[in-house]
């Protein structure tokens, strides 16, 4: 096919994967619900944790972070199978319009249900119990997070774009336990590249560097205390090159994808 994109042929095939999958998809969900139901009721009705604003943006970062790069991570889970393979290689698409499809399902409609079902539950356990002191706040996508440059879902997008590309890569990469082993990698990647960040930052500053993530704020003892620096415009720096490793990485994918159809 020498058209990269029809939006006819792509409707169908977007329909196709949703009446294959949604079963498997509503199970997801169905699970997914459960499981921020119980962590929720455990934590509110066994130990009276309040649901405050940054406890919620945690448990909402972690929710999309972890869970995200595990769906994400199986959405090529017919290309590990050599039967499925060959259907799902052979459809009349593009590759550019299996991608996409992947793309959206992984990225788009997984941060829309995933971040409705945690407001939803949020919801529910903030009115389940009566906590002393001042009514407690739902989270706003809208709220501003001092020192990160940016409101929640604009954190959000950024990181979950970087841990969203690493994890559709190794789908398409491995053919099986794409988790597992795209984990162990990029745990791998992160310790070399905190170590040479550490290495070079000592050498900078002329501190006792606390081990950092690069492109983030910058901690270090002197004299028995902690210190950080955040500065903004650094902050502004890391969230640009996270965008860009993400957009490396998605282009890598679908080079990849085009590699395995050709």
């Amino acid at each position: 096919m020498n058209e990269i994109f029809n939006l006819k042929r792509f409707g169908r095939l977007f329909y196709k994967h949703t009446t294959e999958h949604y079963k498997s998809y509503l199970m997801s969900i169905t699970v997914l619900t459960c499981v921020l139901l119980l962590g929720g009721s455990f934590l509110v009705f066994l130990m009276d944790v309040r649901m405050e604003l940054p406890l919620q943006l945690l448990l909402l970062g972690w929710v999309i972070l972890f869970t995200g790069t595990i769906f994400t991570s199986t959405i090529f889970t017919d290309l590990g199978d050599d039967k499925k393979a060959l259907g799902a290689l052979t459809l009349p698409s593009t590759h550019f319009e299996k991608y996409l499809v992947a793309w959206l399902y992984s990225f788009v409609v997984f941060l829309v249900v995933s971040i409705g079902c945690f407001y939803l539950v949020m919801l529910f356990l903030l009115h389940a119990k009566h906590f002393p002191g001042p009514p407690l706040e739902i989270f706003s996508l809208f709220y501003r997070i001092l020192g990160f440059g940016g409101n929640v879902l604009f954190i959000i997008l950024i990181l979950y774009s970087l841990f969203h590309s690493i994890a559709f890569l190794g789908a398409i990469c491995f053919k099986k336990l794409h988790f597992v082993k795209t984990a162990l990698i990029f745990f791998i990647v992160i310790a070399i590249l905190i170590t040479l960040n550490n290495v070079a930052m000592h050498y900078m500053i002329h501190r006792d560097i606390i081990q950092v993530v690069p492109f983030t704020s910058v901690g270090f003892m002197e004299k028995g205390k902690y210190f950080a620096v955040n500065p903004e415009d650094f902050v502004w720096t890391g969230q640009l090159v996270y965008i860009i490793v993400a957009f490396i990485l998605w282009t890598a994918a679908y080079f990849r994808l085009k590699e395995k159809q050709a």
